[in-house]
C-alpha cells in the first residue's frame, strides 16, 4: 500500500526542472498561431545507450539501442517498436494530471497531434488495448493536416533504472535521460524554422522503461518547449 502511494503521490507532483533545451537558430514565433498542428517525430536511429555519471560524463557506454535490447531479453526487442510509438504518440497528448505536456500548455497556439507512424499504426492495430493506449488524452487529428513538425534526434539515452526509481529518495531517481537536438520544421517547404540543443533532460523515475523514456520526452523535453517562445 505504501508504494503504491509513493508510485501515485511522484505521478502528481510537478515536472522536475532538469531539462536543458536551448534554441540555437531561428525562432519558435510559428508555434504562437492558433488552429494550426504539429506532429512528433523521434530518430532513434544513430542514438548511444550510455549511462552517466553524476556530473554528466558518460560512465558507460552499453552501444545502440538494438544490441541494449538484445542484451535485456528477447522480449525488450519485441516491445521496441511499441515502446517508441508509445513515447510519439504521448507528444499529442491534449491532458493529463501532474504533466505540464505541450498542449496543455500552448493551448491558444500549436498544437501536437499525433504522427503519421502513429496514425497508421492505429489503422492496422488489431489489439485494442494498444489501439485505446494510442488514442487517449491525445488531439486526434489527421497528420496529413499538419503545417509543422518536430524531429527529436536522440544522440545519447540513459534508460534509467527500475530498481532506483524503486528504492530512489527523489522523484528524479532512475530518470532516464537524454541528450540530442530539437528542429521544428516546416512541412511544406521542408524550411527549418527553429534549431534547438538537447543537453541532460532527465525525467521522473519508474519501474516501466517506456514510462521512463516517455517522461523525459513528455514532461520535459517537450514540457519546457514552451519557455522559449516569444
Amino acid at each position: 500500500m505504501k508504494k503504491l502511494f509513493l508510485a501515485s503521490l511522484l505521478l502528481a507532483v510537478g515536472t522536475i526542472c532538469y531539462a536543458d533545451v536551448k534554441l540555437v537558430s531561428g525562432n519558435l514565433k510559428a508555434l504562437t498561431n492558433k488552429g494550426e498542428y504539429a506532429y512528433v517525430e523521434i530518430d532513434w536511429s544513430k542514438a548511444k545507450v550510455v549511462e552517466f555519471d553524476r556530473s554528466g560524463n558518460v560512465e558507460k557506454n552499453r552501444g545502440s539501442i538494438d544490441a541494449y535490447n538484445k542484451s535485456q531479453g528477447s522480449d525488450w526487442v519485441r516491445d521496441w517498436p511499441s515502446v517508441k510509438r508509445f513515447i510519439t504518440n504521448c507528444t499529442a497528448w491534449e491532458k493529463y494530471p501532474g504533466r505540464a505536456c505541450f498542449n496543455r500548455k500552448n493551448k491558444n497556439g500549436v498544437l501536437i497531434t499525433v504522427n503519421p507512424e502513429v496514425w497508421r499504426a492505429y489503422q492496422n492495430c488489431k489489439d485494442e488495448d494498444e489501439r485505446e493506449d494510442m488514442k487517449d488524452h491525445c488531439i486526434w487529428v489527421n497528420p496529413s493536416k499538419a503545417k509543422y513538425k518536430f524531429v527529436l534526434t536522440v544522440n545519447q539515452v540513459d534508460m534509467g533504472s527500475g530498481t532506483a526509481s524503486a528504492f530512489g529518495v527523489g522523484v528524479s531517481s532512475g530518470g532516464a535521460i537524454i541528450n540530442g537536438k530539437l528542429q521544428l520544421i516546416e512541412i511544406s517547404t521542408g524550411k527549418q524554422l527553429a534549431s534547438m540543443t538537447v543537453n541532460q533532460c532527465k525525467g521522473y523515475g519508474n519501474y516501466s522503461q517506456r514510462t521512463r523514456l516517455m517522461d523525459v520526452v513528455v514532461g520535459e523535453i517537450f514540457g519546457d518547449l514552451t519557455d522559449l517562445l516569444p
